[in-house]
């Protein structure tokens, strides 16, 4: 696997083998796969395909976009921590990013940041822009944006709640550790040239 920079950003396998978990692309050499349940999803929102065929395709990779938005937050940020990331799985509510264990909790906390912030970044100025401009006359449009706009930014407000096995229960921790690190550099002092 070719994890450097000189891997491409995104890389699709040919020929998609269906299994458990499918692989069905890379990023900058990381494969993402997703459970056979969320073919179930897909299927689903695909069947609405003959009544409304724009909006359920759209809906379709929304869906997996916001998923996919969250996952690859934890990467950037992985490899921002200069921690290797192994490989991304996502399910039909969630995914799971696996990545070497980093250096501190503070990196940990910073990771686990990662997923929220990508959400954020995505679906904050979605939404601003409905809330100043309006709903779109498409309804295809709208569907995407409720999807990328406000239940990301709600799976994201969920997220961080401070349960096990949410990022929040990881994430909230980087409060006490940044305290710990600023009191750390407070009681450093340089060393005295003699």
């Amino acid at each position: 696997m070719l994890i450097g920079r000189s891997a491409k950003t995104i890389e699709v396998p040919v020929p998609i083998r269906v299994d458990k978990l499918t692989e069905i692309l890379r990023i900058k050499g990381v494969p993402v796969s997703i459970h056979w349940t969320v073919w179930l999803i897909v299927l689903f929102i695909l069947f609405n395909v003959i009544h409304h065929p724009v909006e359920s395709l759209l809906a379709m990779f929304a869906y997996l976009g916001v998923l996919l938005i969250h996952e690859t937050g934890h990467l950037i940020a992985a490899r921002k921590m200069h921690c290797e990331v192994f490989a991304i799985r996502l399910y039909p509510i969630f995914g799971i990013t696996d990545f070497e264990t980093p250096w501190s909790k503070f990196d940990h906390c910073v990771i686990a940041w990662g997923g929220v912030v990508a959400q954020a970044v995505v679906a904050i100025p979605i939404v601003a822009g409905v809330e100043w401009l309006g709903h779109s006359r498409f309804e295809a449009i709208n569907a995407v944006v409720a999807l990328l706009g406000y239940f990301s930014l709600a799976i994201a407000f969920f997220n961080l709640l401070p349960i096990k096995p949410l990022d929040g229960y990881i994430a909230w921790a980087i409060i006490p550790e940044w305290f710990k690190r600023l009191r750390n550099q407070r009681y450093e002092r340089p060393g005295k040239w003699r």
